[in-house]
């Protein structure tokens, strides 16, 4: 079977190979694999450094789709025919993370999706929404899920305002999910054509950070000075004081992402004076996917995909998400 394989940092060091389909155990399920997806998480893992040690030579890519092609003798949960997505926490099963379930993702320190077939521990897997093919089921398992349980955490529903730093693709999921609750969204980007997408999925408001630097400010003036109920927070370091600042009393700020930056000199005064809600968001566990999956359903909801690459265009796919003109998600079709 083909498969990628990671050998140190760097696109230089994607390498293309042959290598022999594997045997399920019996608590694994073979999956043909159709289709992957990228997230800022896997561009940061080939540029290295990465915040653990990460074995090489590796797989990479964390989301990928595909079809069970034999299952187990023990495994209850699949069976062959049945459409599947990766679960990218594939310990985290139900209730709080724990230290012991880290380490136990792919894409880095697993072997990820970019292979034709893959082996996998039974509950490492997810159905796909029936209404969905691969391609679009690929897209799930790390941005809509990062987006749905920011949401979650925050509580968000009829009536409150979110805002969304820029229009990645966990972004866009958080735009589409909190439209599904009925919330009102301020969507940021440096870029009128993105904006003008993004009102179209439903975006209440659309802010050009470039022309409008002192963005915080700008989103207390259209709340009528109050502020949002929610910030989904996905470039850290460099725009945190203005999600602090654009942000209501009592409000929440979910950090999902750092594309600005790990660092930032948090003001403590308002988080105090707002009686602010900050919390770290990575992903979550396959009760939350689950229910995740049931609302995707019943909204015959659609994820938004920019740009397809072929399974051999996999270094080019890392350039297109790199250079950051991605709205919503970049797909890898193993067919093309």
């Amino acid at each position: 079977m083909r498969s990628f394989q990671l050998h140190g940092h760097g696109l230089d060091q994607l390498k293309l190979t042959q290598q022999p389909v594997p045997q399920p155990g019996p608590h694994e399920v073979l999956v043909r694999l159709e289709a992957a997806s990228l997230n800022y998480r896997d561009v940061m893992l080939v540029n290295g450094p990465f915040y653990r040690e990460i074995p090489m030579p590796l797989v990479p890519v964390a989301d990928g789709a595909g079809i069970v092609q034999e299952v187990g003798k023990a495994v209850t949960r699949f069976k062959p025919g049945d459409r599947v997505t990766t679960l990218f926490k594939s310990r985290w099963l139900a209730g709080s993370m724990r230290p012991e379930w880290e380490g136990a993702e792919f894409g880095g320190p697993l072997d990820g999706v970019m292979r034709e077939f893959g082996a996998f521990d039974a509950y490492s897997l997810v159905r796909a929404p029936s209404h969905l093919n691969s391609l679009q089921a690929a897209t799930l398992p790390i941005a809509a899920l990062t987006a749905w349980q920011a949401l979650e955490q925050a509580r968000i529903t009829n009536g409150q305002t979110v805002l969304l730093l820029g229009t990645g693709g966990v972004s866009i999921f958080a735009l589409q999910f909190a439209k599904l609750r009925g919330a009102k969204v301020i969507l940021l980007s440096s870029s009128d054509e993105k904006l003008a997408r993004g009102k179209a999925l439903g975006a209440d408001l659309g802010i050009n950070y470039t022309k409008t630097p002192q963005w915080g400010a700008a989103v207390r003036e259209a709340t009528r000075n109050i502020g949002v109920d929610a910030v989904i927070e996905t470039v850290g370091g460099s725009s945190f004081a203005q999600s602090i600042e654009a942000v209501r009393m009592h409000g929440f700020v979910g950090v999902v992402g750092f594309l600005g930056g790990f660092d930032t000199q948090l003001q403590l005064a308002p988080v105090v004076l707002k009686r602010l809600r900050v919390q770290g968001i990575s992903v979550a566990s396959l009760e939350q996917h689950e229910r995740m999956l049931d609302a995707i359903e019943t909204a015959r909801l659609e994820p938004v995909l920019d740009q397809v690459f072929g399974f051999e265009q996999l270094p080019a796919a890392f350039e297109h998400v790199q250079a950051g003109r991605h709205f919503g998600k970049i797909g890898i079709d193993f067919a093309l």
